[in-house]
């Protein structure tokens, strides 16, 4: 993405002129239409300063998240395999969601936490690894 900044002035009949060409650099041309939306202070919300969306699709597309569903009613969280790969996070691995005052963390779930305290400890009575009891897990499957 590319931000053409400019600045322009209000001329004497109240109207802001855009110049041609940051408009043609964008791909707008003479008799394309285009949706304006000024975003100004309500009553009683302080504004630090209004803002000028302008966009051939509406202010709805401006405002629109990469990566966000179009219903509202949607709550999933959805992680790409590029951030997973990232975090060197294995894709297809159960994650644990860890939620703290200003932050949420994602990490690999360990599948030992699956498992009740006491089998946990007879495996380590008996001294068996625990990165053995994680694979065999992940390989045979578990049920509990």
């Amino acid at each position: 993405m590319k931000l053409i900044g400019m600045c322009i002035s209000v001329d004497e009949q109240g109207c802001l002129v855009l110049p041609r060409e940051p408009l043609a650099a964008v791909g707008l041309k003479p008799g394309d239409g285009v949706s304006v939306n000024l975003a100004v202070e309500q009553e009683g919300m302080e504004s630090l300063c209004p803002q000028l969306i302008i966009t051939p699709h509406g202010v709805g597309i401006a405002l629109q998240l990469p990566g966000m569903p179009d219903d509202e009613d949607e709550a999933d969280l959805t992680l790409s395999n590029e951030l997973l790969e990232a975090a060197e996070i294995p894709v297809g691995s159960d994650l644990e969601v860890l939620c703290t005052t200003g932050a949420i963390i994602i990490t690999v779930s360990d599948i030992l936490n699956n498992l009740p305290h006491e089998l946990r400890g007879l495996f380590d009575e008996l001294g068996i690894d625990p990165g053995t009891v994680r694979e065999v897990m992940r390989k045979e499957g578990y049920y509990l």
